[in-house]
């Protein structure tokens, strides 16, 4: 029973950043990245395209309570 608690998600988090999805349990949080990033310039001074970071990180405790930002700060 101990187990579960420590390892069974509660909380689901959806972000509007290009689909990042945060999973959360006590002892962990999975984070699958999906964020729009900027990309190439053109000579008119216009973005070419969008590119996305795409990633999934595991973050032990105590690391995964941080906020969303946090974690992306220490990513990069």
């Amino acid at each position: 029973m101990l187990l579960a608690v420590l390892f069974v998600p509660f909380s689901v988090n959806y972000y509007e950043d290009g689909g990042t999805v945060k999973i959360t349990a006590l002892t962990y949080s999975v984070v699958k990245w999906e964020k729009l990033m900027g990309g190439p310039i053109g000579e008119d001074g216009v973005m070419l395209y969008m590119e996305t970071y795409e990633n999934t990180c595991v973050y032990l405790f105590p690391n995964n309570f941080k906020a969303l930002d946090e974690l992306w700060d220490i990513r990069h």
